[in-house]
């Protein structure tokens, strides 16, 4: 029966007469059900990741790079979990993606019990799959919706993120601060338990509720089909000038936010800051990153997307500003400061993901798509290496300061071309 029930609801929205807003809508609360254990999973994993890394090696370099692990598994993930969405629809693809992120965090879990630093490693390689995901999950958001509606499609599925992203760094760190620093390596065993059963119960709400798949239906629409990426779509990126602006605010907001972010927890510790305060920094961070984007969403359905990245930039770059100012044991300015990043990055995210789908028919765009994420992760995987790096040879204060001088360059790029968007409007006008 229950099948049969099921059947005569996919009958019913796949009819053309359907109404086509109701299954957008529908589509947008599955990829919600979906993304908000997901991003809880990752960023439960993520929260704990640069710390046990440390304990396990003593180095914070190193522990540095075990965080990072995430966006390189999201950089390596891409363009594999796009050929499968291509050929087989987005609720396949994204619910694959987070089924290895649960086995990325069975490998954390591993580690932990272990203390084997390798094991930790390609578990948050292996997580940053379900980062893939969740990247995914917001151009599905956007498969079925209108240029009016595009950008707040994209900010709900964003959206949905903060209810498990901000809890992840509470639960994680905080489960970890009640088990005690005695413990050692073995008190991240909880969180990581807690990371695979969030990512199972992604793979589950995907796999089972995100039917019809938005792609199956605009295949149905008369599109020709989807085609998995390819080397040359970064050259039809670089040849569309919302699209390279779209990519650049994407990479250089990603690489700003990933930089300062990986080595905060790092910074406050050496402040001596207690795991549960850490935790709710990160807390404060993802909130700025998520909480806000619907109406960040609204504003970008509004106003000119490239206008929208530049403000992202100003706001990015004022709080990189605070946290170069921060010493590591004040708590307040690291939470102020990452609270801004937060914003900015959604503000970049939102717009540049928006006009990146709207610069192209939608037979190209999973392939587009996918590149831009593969390279803005790829970005912010190369920023948290090198974050590390420059920690330990200068300081935090002093990656904070070229965090600030990234996002102002973004922010004058922003500016050219919103200016040259609208002469090229004018000029259409007149010549019309």
């Amino acid at each position: 029966m229950g099948e049969s029930h099921r059947g005569r609801i996919e009958n019913r929205l796949t009819d053309p007469i359907a109404n086509r807003d109701e299954v957008h809508r529908r589509t947008i609360r599955v990829l919600q059900g979906g993304v908000i254990p997901g991003g809880l999973a990752m960023t439960t994993s993520y929260a704990a990741a640069a710390l046990l890394g440390s304990e396990i090696t003593g180095s914070d370099t190193r522990g540095a790079i075990a965080a990072v692990g995430l966006s390189i598994g999201g950089t390596l993930a891409g363009l594999p979990v796009a050929a499968v969405m291509a050929r087989h629809g987005r609720r396949i693809g994204i619910g694959a993606a987070y089924l290895v992120g649960a086995v990325g965090a069975v490998s954390a879990l591993a580690a932990a019990i272990s203390q084997n630093y390798f094991l930790l490693v390609v578990g948050m390689i292996l997580v940053g799959c379900g980062q893939a995901g969740n990247l995914a999950a917001r151009y599905a958001g956007a498969d079925l919706a209108t240029d009016a509606n595009r950008a707040r499609s994209i900010s709900l599925v964003i959206w949905a993120s903060t209810v498990g992203s901000v809890l992840g760094p509470t639960v994680g760190l905080g489960l970890r601060s009640v088990l005690g620093s005695s413990e050692g390596a073995s008190g991240y065993v909880l969180p990581y338990a807690c990371s695979v059963g969030f990512f199972l119960l992604a793979a589950g709400v995907v796999l089972y509720r995100l039917r019809p798949d938005p792609l199956h239906l605009l295949a149905g629409e008369g599109q020709t089909g989807f085609r998995a990426p390819r080397v040359a779509d970064l050259g039809l990126i670089l040849a569309h000038p919302a699209a390279r602006i779209a990519l650049l605010g994407m990479m250089l907001s990603q690489a700003v936010m990933v930089a300062v972010m990986t080595v905060t927890p790092l910074h406050m510790v050496d402040g001596d800051q207690d795991p549960l305060i850490i935790g709710l920094m990160i807390s404060l961070h993802i909130v700025g990153m998520y909480a806000f984007s619907p109406i960040i969403g609204e504003i970008a359905d509004r106003v000119s997307k490239e206008l929208l990245i530049g403000i992202g930039a100003v706001i990015t770059a004022l709080g990189s500003e605070i946290a170069s100012h921060t010493d590591a044991p004040d708590a307040t300015g690291h939470m102020m400061g990452l609270f801004l990043i937060g914003i900015g990055w959604c503000a970049s995210l939102v717009a540049g993901s928006a006009l990146m789908t709207e610069a192209f028919e939608p037979e190209v765009r999973v392939a587009t798509q996918a590149t831009a994420d593969v390279l803005m992760t790829a970005t912010g995987a190369a920023a948290g290496i090198f974050s590390g790096l420059a920690v330990e040879q200068r300081s935090y204060h002093d990656l904070a300061h070229w965090a600030t001088f990234i996002s102002i360059f973004l922010a004058v790029v922003a500016a050219v071309a919103v200016v040259q968007s609208s002469r090229v409007r004018e000029t259409g006008i007149h010549s019309s």
